[in-house]
């Protein structure tokens, strides 16, 4: 029997797995529960997580719920995590999380 061997990545494969979470209509802990899984795969297939949140605004929780359980969501993910909505929430939040903090006199 030979042995096995994995096989060689494809020159220009994609390394960002698209996860595209609908929140119109949705609470947070539902997007949650749907992030965490394509979470999960992106990880399983070695890939980064671009996560698509669709109609934001539409959420029937607070924002700020779903942006905070984000965060616990993401404390340790080995893997970069990009994020893309058409909103602006969530770019001025990790726009304010990417600041350095403001420095004492």
């Amino acid at each position: 029997m030979g042995k096995l061997e994995r096989a060689a990545k494809p020159v220009g494969a994609v390394r960002e797995l698209q996860i595209r979470i609908p929140c119109a209509g949705r609470t947070a802990d539902q997007a949650l529960s749907e992030m965490q899984k394509g979470l999960d795969e992106a990880e399983i297939q070695d890939r980064d997580p671009l996560i698509v949140l669709e109609d934001l605004a539409l959420l029937r929780d607070s924002v700020m719920a779903l942006i905070k359980g984000l965060s616990r969501l993401l404390v340790g993910y080995p893997r970069t995590v990009t994020f893309w909505e058409a909103s602006g929430f969530t770019e001025a939040f990790l726009s304010v999380m990417e600041k350095d903090p403001p420095r004492e006199s």
